[in-house]
C-alpha cells in the first residue's frame, strides 16, 4: 500500500480551500488505487420497491452494458451491483465535439429494507434496466415465540 504524504496545507482563503480540497482528493485517489485499478466511474440510478406479491424488487438503470459484465450479490441485506460498461467507439479520429456519456466500472450497493430469500432471488437484464426481484420471507428473530414446556 501506498504511504499517504504528510504535507501541511494552508486553508487560509477560498480559492486555497479549493485547491486543497482537490489535492487531498487526488491523494486519496492515489492512494486507493496505488495497485494500479481505474477508479470507478458513477453510480448507477435505482429503483426500490415491494410489489402485492410479496417481492422486493429493484431496478437498476445499466444502459451500454453487456449482461456478461454484470456481477450481482447478496450479502445479509446488502445487495450490490458491480458491472463494467466499455468505450462503444473504435475509431481513433474521431473528433468529439461534445461527449457526455461515461464508460468504466460501475458500482451500487443498495440497503434492502425487508427480509427476503436470497435462494430464490431472480435477475433479469433487458432494454438497459436490471431487474432483481426477491421474494420476501417473515422476519422470525425478532418475533414472540411462545416455546411450551414439558414436564420430564
Amino acid at each position: 500500500m501506498a504511504k499517504a504524504s504528510k504535507k501541511v496545507r494552508s486553508v487560509s482563503s477560498a480559492p486555497d480551500q479549493t485547491e486543497t480540497v482537490q489535492s487531498l482528493i487526488s491523494d486519496m485517489e492515489e492512494i486507493l488505487h496505488s495497485d494500479g485499478s481505474k477508479p470507478i466511474g458513477n453510480m448507477p440510478r435505482a429503483d426500490i420497491f415491494s410489489t402485492s406479491d410479496d417481492f422486493v424488487v429493484v431496478e437498476v438503470e445499466l444502459p451500454g452494458v453487456r449482461s456478461e459484465d454484470i456481477e450481482v450479490t447478496l450479502f445479509k441485506n446488502a445487495l450490490s451491483i458491480k458491472a463494467l460498461k466499455y468505450e462503444c467507439f473504435e475509431d481513433n479520429r474521431v473528433n468529439y465535439v461534445c461527449m457526455e456519456r461515461s464508460f468504466g466500472r460501475l458500482f451500487r450497493t443498495i440497503e434492502i429494507p425487508q427480509v427476503v430469500n436470497p435462494a430464490k432471488a431472480k435477475a433479469v437484464y433487458k432494454g438497459g434496466v436490471l431487474t432483481i426481484r426477491m421474494p420476501r420471507v417473515e422476519e422470525k428473530r425478532g418475533r414472540l415465540q411462545h416455546i411450551p414446556v414439558e414436564q420430564s
